[in-house]
């Protein structure tokens, strides 16, 4: 009967339950299923970088996970997986708010990590959870990388001004959907005009949905090696 405790516990509490592969799952608010959160290894790593990363539309946290361990293990670095709504329409990012600040808030109550390498990335929809949620907090993210990312434009009070100085990637498959690039594209411009320069693009070889793990971690990992700029 526990469970019926549950909402008396604050976020912050819920321990989640671990998985088989060591992986934990916590529910963060009260959507239940859509607000699982999953998280690489149970305690975090001290002192290494923790990556949060946002999932394509028709994934999940605890699906997203899957892609990201065996890189985890090999780089020593924590990687956290909440569920987004966003990630099927932008519209979504005013529910995804509230959840997102308590996932942060989890993360900070629960894990050991770097907090001067802390990162986002995001696929696809998952962009959505990068432009408008990641961007809010740049006292708690280091930089952004965006693969193959939706971007809407400046709506959900989107301010870019305090990461003029702060990484920002952006990549995109050569063969990607017609309207990648094109919102990558607008998405550079505002960066420009913001005067953010440090942000860059590179265009892959392939299609949409590439997922490319492998170049996230090294980006992270370069930046890491390097003193933090502020």
């Amino acid at each position: 009967s526990s469970f019926f405790l549950m909402p008396l516990i604050s976020v912050a509490d819920d321990q989640g339950q671990v998985q088989s592969n060591g992986v934990v799952i916590v529910n963060i608010g009260e959507r239940r299923t859509v607000n699982e959160m999953a998280i690489y290894p149970q305690r975090g790593i001290a002192n290494r970088p923790l990556l949060v990363m946002a999932h394509a539309n028709g994934s999940s946290g605890p699906k997203e996970i899957k892609g990201w361990l065996a890189l985890a293990k090999q780089h020593n670095f924590t990687i956290v997986c909440p569920t987004f709504l966003s990630a099927v329409h932008s519209m979504h990012i005013p529910d995804d708010a509230p959840y997102f600040k308590d996932c942060l808030r989890w993360v900070e109550g629960n894990l050991q990590y770097d907090k001067n390498n802390v990162y986002m990335s995001g696929v696809s929809g998952g962009g959505f959870a990068v432009w408008y949620l990641g961007t809010t907090r740049p006292d708690f993210f280091r930089g952004l990388f965006l693969q193959s990312g939706n971007f809407a434009g400046q709506y959900y009070d989107l301010n870019i001004s305090r990461w003029y100085d702060k990484p920002i990637k952006l990549i995109w498959g050569s063969q990607d959907l017609p309207d990648i690039p094109v919102q990558n594209q607008q998405a550079v411009e505002l960066l420009k005009s913001e005067h953010c320069k440090n942000y860059s693009t590179e265009i892959i070889q392939g299609g949409h949905h590439g997922e490319h793990p492998d170049l996230v971690v090294s980006w992270m990992e370069q930046l890491a090696s390097a003193p933090p700029s502020n």
